[in-house]
């Protein structure tokens, strides 16, 4: 599946040779343990690992939304910024009956 983004096409050699085991993983080293990758692979057979993030399904509409993202950002720089006002009290209504409908 290709991306949108530019792939990096200068690459490092970090191990001269391993060995898959029986079960077909490899070990990459303590720097990578615990990051999730996207594994891809070429015609040729080459083996591209991609670091990736995993969010919660009920987060990605945030990241499917532009505006909304921009505004999370925005909140976020202003928090950072100290600009935050105190929101209303609501602890009057704490011991209020809560009617289904």
């Amino acid at each position: 599946m290709p991306s949108v983004l530019e792939w990096d096409t200068v690459f490092e050699d970090i191990k001269d040779s391993i060995k898959a085991d029986e079960k077909g993983r490899v070990i990459l080293g303590r720097e990578f343990s615990g990051k999730h990758f996207r594994v891809s692979v070429s015609p040729n057979g080459q083996i591209l690992l991609t670091p990736v993030v995993i969010i919660p399904e009920r987060d990605l509409w945030l990241y499917k939304n532009p505006q909304a993202l921009a505004r999370f950002h925005q909140g976020m720089a202003e928090a950072a910024a100290g600009k935050v006002t105190a929101g209303e009290d609501f602890s009057k209504y704490a011991d209020d009956d809560i009617k289904d409908e």
